[in-house]
Parts: C-alpha cells; structure tokens; sequence
C-alpha cells in the first residue's frame, strides 16, 4: 500500500481533512450516509471501493462533542499491509497536505520489517493526527489507525465553517456569482 491508494479515502478540501466526504465539525446527521457506504463498501468511487475491500480499511466516527458535532475520526488499516516505508511516506504526505506546524514520528520493527511499536503525532491550527498501532474492537487483528483529532471547541466551530464551505465549494461559489450578477444593477446606478 502506498499514498496513493489512500488518496481516494484521504484528501484534503482546502487543507481540511475529508475521509470520503466526512470531515470534522460535520454533524453526526450529515455523515451518517456517508458512514453507511463505507461500511457497506458501496461508494460513488469504485477506486475507493475497491481499497476498501483489498485492504479491509474500516472507517470510524470516533467521538462528538456535546454538540454532536464530528471531533474524531479514524482509519483503520490491517497492519499486514503496511511497512515502516509505507508509514514513513503516509506520514510526510499527510504533514505536507496538512501544512503541519509540528511533526514526531518513532517506529520500531523487528528484522523482518513487521511494526513493532509505532508512534507518530502531526499538529496543525485546527487539528491534529496521531498514527499508532490498535487491536480494534470487535476484531482480534492488529491494525494501524490514523486518527484525525480536533478537541478545542473554537477550532472544531472553524472547521465546522469550512467543511460547510468546502463541501458546497462548487455551489457556494455559484450562489456568490449569482447573488454579484443580481445585485449589479444597484452597484453601477
């Protein structure tokens, strides 16, 4: 596995993380079809779909605030798939995507190659990541997780704003452009 298989789950709409569609700040209404065809692995993108599947990555809504708004997010990858390369290369692609303030990163392997130990955090304005190692629940299998964390109420009200922005862009641009056209009659009386 490598970045770009992951880029049709993980991509950054205006330097915010979108996994699939769902983003951080959304409500837990506005992601759950968005949850369901992932668990289902029937997305709009067979690329996607098909990753899903080769890899059984899980997607998880982790944690809303009190305001049931989406705090935490996680990708679940089996860890047979990956090795310290692939996490290395998916951990500068994410601190590039993310323009990250801050970067840790410690991994052990044994000689073989297979994870041992992994413990890597990026820091951004608005949110953070982790990458780690988790037996997730309701399976015996060990699997990477990267998580996308936002805990600070101010900053998930942000990105709330810009998740509503970047996934209308197409259409919020329009209704700008319209409502300028509508309103150029008073502009040059």
């Amino acid at each position: 596995m490598n970045t770009k298989d992951l880029d049709s789950l993980i991509s950054f709409k205006m330097g915010l993380p979108s996994l699939y569609h769902i983003m951080l700040g959304m409500s837990e209404d506005e992601t759950d079809g968005y949850q369901k065809e992932l668990d289902e692995r029937q997305t709009d993108n067979y690329d996607l779909n098909d990753l899903l599947k080769n890899y059984d990555i899980a997607v998880e809504r982790e944690a809303f605030s009190d305001e049931w708004r989406l705090n935490e997010i996680a990708v679940y990858i089996p860890i047979e798939h990956l090795s310290e390369k692939n996490i290395k290369q998916i951990c500068d692609n994410l601190t590039y995507k993310m323009q990250a303030k801050e970067k840790h990163f410690s991994i052990t392997t044994d000689g073989d190659d297979v994870i041992m130990d992994l413990n890597a955090s990026i820091h951004s304005d608005l949110y953070d990541v982790t990458i780690t190692t988790t037996i997730r629940e309701g399976t015996e299998q060990e699997n990477v997780v990267i998580t996308f964390i936002s805990k600070d109420d101010v900053n998930l009200d942000k990105l709330r704003c810009l998740a509503i922005i970047a996934n209308n862009e197409k259409q919020f641009a329009k209704d700008i452009i319209e409502y300028i056209d509508g309103h150029n009659d008073y502009w040059y009386e």
